[in-house]
């Protein structure tokens, strides 16, 4: 049987500090037929030279762009693979195995995305859960996965690539545009990814929820029940920003590792 060829795409900026150890677990993968790729926007740090550490990087470029979206677009351009997937700085693939047990274990014949469960590291309360994959009804509101966890067809990002003008919510609007144009989503009971939250979308939740707000109004997807249900996340975003400043740090942690819903 011959194997498709998956192509991991990372991108970044001054991320220096976490770029080997995300490196290292792509090519870690024991899958034979990956290729990897790493998109840097010209970062003034130490980025370049520990690229240039892994002669295993199949392709790799430093210059600035306008942006992570814009990033990852150039990424699925420079691939050459039937799959891609994102592992960008600070994330990892769970354990070595991943690739192998997604594409050399299973048949994907008519599936465009392929998506798996993440493992969530929260560095300020020291604790880690999986979050498990959703079923594709979660959307239009919420992603299924996150996007270090979906392997999608190269030809789906070249015909619906992400939208650059979209700073945080451009993952989720691509999904929302497979989803429409009758692609097919195939869940696997396998948790892909590691990432720390910290990152943009957690800093400024209330803007990707107002950019999630424009997607959907601009797919024409925001019914009453979704404005209903939309203002309630808002809200109990909100909510739970507040409450993180006032509980201990020790009942936080507690939350987190034990709440069912994220």
């Amino acid at each position: 049987m011959t194997l498709p060829k998956i192509s991991v795409v990372t991108i970044n900026y001054n991320m220096g500090d976490e770029l080997a150890g995300t490196i290292e677990s792509v090519l870690g993968q024991d899958y034979p037929n990956l290729e990897y790729i790493v998109i840097d926007g010209g970062s003034t740090d130490s980025s370049v030279e520990v690229i240039k550490r892994y002669p295993r990087i199949d392709y790799w470029i430093s210059e600035r762009d306008k942006g992570r979206y814009y990033a990852m677009n150039k990424g699925v351009q420079a691939a050459a693979g039937e799959w891609v997937i994102f592992i960008n700085s600070g994330d990892r693939f769970h354990d070595p195995a991943v690739v192998t047990d997604v594409f050399k274990a299973q048949n994907h014949a008519g599936t465009d995305l392929v998506y798996g469960h993440v493992l969530r590291r929260y560095p300020t309360e020291d604790v880690e859960r999986v979050i498990p994959a959703q079923e594709l009804s979660t959307l239009p509101l919420r992603m299924p996965c996150s996007h270090q966890s979906l392997f999608a067809r190269r030809t789906l990002l070249l015909e619906h690539p992400f939208s650059p003008h979209l700073s945080i919510a451009a993952d989720h609007d691509f999904m929302l545009r497979a989803m429409l144009a009758g692609s097919q989503f195939k869940k696997v009971e396998r948790t892909i990814s590691i990432f720390a939250t910290g990152g943009i979308s957690d800093r400024q939740r209330f803007e990707a929820l107002h950019q999630i707000l424009d997607v959907l109004r601009r797919l024409d997807l925001l019914t009453v029940r979704v404005r209903i249900i939309h203002a309630t996340m808002m809200a109990r975003a909100l909510f739970g920003a507040r409450m993180k400043q006032i509980i201990p740090r020790r009942l936080t942690a507690w939350i987190l590792k034990h709440k069912t819903f994220d």
